[in-house]
């Protein structure tokens, strides 16, 4: 076989996993979008229900430092 086509067939499967690759990691970052998007809406969800933050109540929280 010509040694041109040869090499020609060897780039396109290189490219041909390269773009496989490209795709399968596109395809996990959309599923992460997805996910993100989702808990935005719900802490979105929590604020504007005036839920209290899981983290401290305002109450127990120390005043500033410049008090």
């Amino acid at each position: 076989m010509d040694p041109r086509i040869t090499e020609l067939e060897t780039k396109l499967a290189y490219q041909e996993a390269a773009l496989q690759s490209m795709s399968d990691e596109m395809a996990t970052q959309q599923k992460l979008i997805e996910s993100l998007l989702v808990d935005i809406e719900q802490l979105k969800k929590a604020v504007r229900a005036g839920q209290p933050s899981p983290m401290m109540k305002p109450s127990d929280e120390p005043p500033p430092p410049h008090y």
